[in-house]
């Protein structure tokens, strides 16, 4: 008998808004979505905690840290590398990637270090206040992989015994590439290419999907999945499937939302609804009782 093969579907940007925050309880509720990222910098992130505390209180949640968009936990004035004259996060992926090559690389990961530890103190007081297991910690736009974020971020994670995303995504055999390779964004391939090289010399024990579909990680995107993972071409025990669902059917004033310009086009993409519908899609819900594979989530796995 082959061996059972675990699967964790972590939804990203838990807190970011209603629409976002309802779709990934409706996920939970039904058993969709087994894990979720919450950040804790946005406006909307205790009102998520709050209502998974009354209605999914077995959720595995983890910090999901952000750079790039939104306001700082920490006073802006104090981290002036990382913010704008309004006190919102100025940076890209990109910038912290080529400031972290520069001259100023001493100082603004002092910054970066003054505000990650501000968004752990935040999330332990959500945990303890609503009673949540924090198991887990990654990133938003996987900013935690740049060089000189990494080693902070993992040396957290390994003393408070959390579970630090990998973001090293496989390609999941051939099959999947040709049927999946016209559906994938030449952005994602980039970031995939810029991942890997941060990453390649860290040990990996879970497989992730997450890059080259991301925000478009469809049913048929799903199922292709199930089988890469089925077929043994990424040779792990345990999975990780990274989602960004939205409902849109939530009604919500887009004044209030406090994000990046390139967070609110992509909030706003439709792909993110189909996402959310994907979860629910019968023949992915088959394929994964068919393989035998077990959902689960950070609590019965190792990254």
């Amino acid at each position: 008998m082959s061996k059972i093969k675990k699967l964790i579907i972590n939804a990203d940007d838990l807190g970011f808004s209603p629409a976002v925050n309802s779709a990934i309880l409706s996920g939970a509720v039904a058993g969709n979505i087994t894990a979720a990222s919450l950040m804790v910098n946005m406006p909307f992130a205790e009102e998520a905690v709050i209502n998974i505390h009354n209605k999914c209180n077995t959720l595995s949640m983890g910090l999901h840290f952000t750079l790039t968009s939104g306001q700082p936990v920490t006073e802006p004035q104090k981290i002036t590398f990382l913010v704008d004259s309004r006190g919102m996060f100025r940076l890209s992926f990109g910038r912290l990637l080529m400031l972290l090559r520069s001259k100023k690389r001493e100082q603004l990961l002092q910054q970066i270090q003054m505000e990650f530890s501000a968004q752990m103190e935040r999330m332990e007081y959500f945990a303890t206040k609503y009673n949540f297991r924090f198991d887990h910690i990654d990133s938003h736009q996987h900013v935690h992989v740049l060089s000189g974020i990494f080693d902070k971020v993992q040396k957290e994670s390994t003393s408070r015994k959390l579970l630090l995303r990998i973001p090293r995504e496989y390609f999941g055999g051939f099959k999947r590439t040709v049927k999946r390779f016209h559906q994938w964004f030449p952005q994602g391939f980039m970031k995939r290419i810029v991942l890997n090289c941060c990453l390649q010399s860290t040990k990996q024990k879970t497989g992730y999907f997450g890059i080259l579909e991301s925000g478009k990680m469809d049913n048929i995107s799903l199922q292709e999945i199930i089988i890469a993972i089925e077929t043994g071409k990424c040779n792990f025990d345990n999975y990780e499937i990274n989602i960004h669902p939205s409902d849109f059917s939530v009604s919500q004033n887009d004044n209030m939302l406090c994000c990046s310009p390139d967070d609110y086009r992509f909030h706003h993409s439709p792909c993110r609804m189909k996402e959310f519908h994907a979860l629910q899609d019968g023949k992915f819900q088959d394929m994964i009782k068919k393989f035998n594979i077990k959902l689960t989530d950070f609590s019965d796995t190792e990254i």
